[in-house]
């Protein structure tokens, strides 16, 4: 597949709708990016994530074939922020309780608590809360039914293909060249589908990602205008214009690696080796217990870093 066809906005200027936070004025400490969110004043909405693992790494820069100036997307990963407090999601970096994420087609459910990884902004940098309808109760609902009918999307078929792809298992592309959406951003974008908003106007492909709702938040928010009404057919309610609000300490994509440092927001390389496997090559083999001697741990000095 071919993601060349990507629509160009018409707009010069960004959505007004969205307020950016600057790197400089954002919280700091481990749980920084629950404070910042709740300062925000949103609850519930999409909720998009960049991160600095290597899957997040990998797949930012597999998005950048939907960008013009092919650069790295600033998000790796999304979900359905509920309450401020949930994150409905289906996540490729991480599998906890496989059975019941085969029996809810890849839905999980993760708490933004102290034991959440998504709070840390030198894991998780760049952060944004998007709302594009008020009906989140619907959107919930449809969610619901993503998890329970297979049949409305596999999420784990496109689960499986970006494991492969970030871990560079066998010869597996992009799979957005394939066809096969990030699957966080699929589940997002069904939900909203099925409440007839569309969250990629100008993605001419079924390829789901963060990077098109981002763009659709970001550029394409003048397609959520109405098209001239006329008295009779008149809504009573507004049309909703997307909003929100992001973050951005991170613009160009960076992993780092078990071996890296993060100060402030640079990585920086260590010297340091693998601890678990020069934890494993330090280990003696087991000697015979000597009458004379005491059992030894069997552990020789670290060897000096060249």
């Amino acid at each position: 597949m071919n993601l060349s066809g990507l629509r160009r906005s018409d707009v010069t200027n960004g959505n007004p709708l969205l307020t950016e936070t600057s790197a400089d004025a954002a919280p700091s400490g481990e749980m920084a990016n629950f404070a910042w969110l709740e300062a925000t004043g949103y609850r519930d909405g999409v909720l998009l994530l960049g991160g600095t693992s290597i899957v997040d790494f990998r797949m930012r820069v597999a998005q950048s074939e939907l960008r013009q100036d092919l650069l790295p997307s600033f998000w790796s990963t999304c979900g359905l922020l509920i309450d401020g407090k949930l994150l409905m999601t289906a996540r490729v970096d991480a599998i906890s309780n496989s059975s019941a994420r085969v029996e809810r087609n890849g839905l999980e459910a993760v708490p933004l608590d102290a034991d959440s990884h998504y709070g840390d902004p030198t894991l998780y940098p760049n952060m944004a809360i998007l709302q594009f309808t008020k009906d989140h109760a619907a959107i919930r609902e449809h969610v619901a039914r993503i998890g329970q009918e297979r049949n409305i999307v596999d999420l784990l078929a496109q689960v499986v293909a970006w494991l492969g792809y970030c871990w560079a298992v066998g010869n597996s592309g992009n799979p957005l060249l394939h066809g096969h959406g990030i699957p966080s951003a699929t589940l997002v974008e069904r939900a909203h589908g099925l409440a007839g908003i569309d969250l990629s106007p100008g993605l001419p492909s079924a390829s789901s990602c963060p990077e098109a709702i981002w763009q659709a938040a970001r550029w394409w928010y003048k397609a959520y205008d109405p098209v001239e009404p006329s008295a009779s057919t008149k809504s009573e309610s507004a049309p909703f214009k997307p909003r929100g609000a992001y973050l951005i300490r991170q613009p160009a994509a960076a992993a780092a690696g078990i071996r890296d440092d993060v100060q402030g927001d640079q990585i920086v390389r260590s010297s340091r080796s693998d601890a678990l496997i020069e934890g494993l090559r330090r280990r003696e083999s087991p000697q015979p217990k000597s009458k004379s001697a005491k059992s030894a741990t069997g552990r020789r000095a670290p060897a000096k870093k060249k």
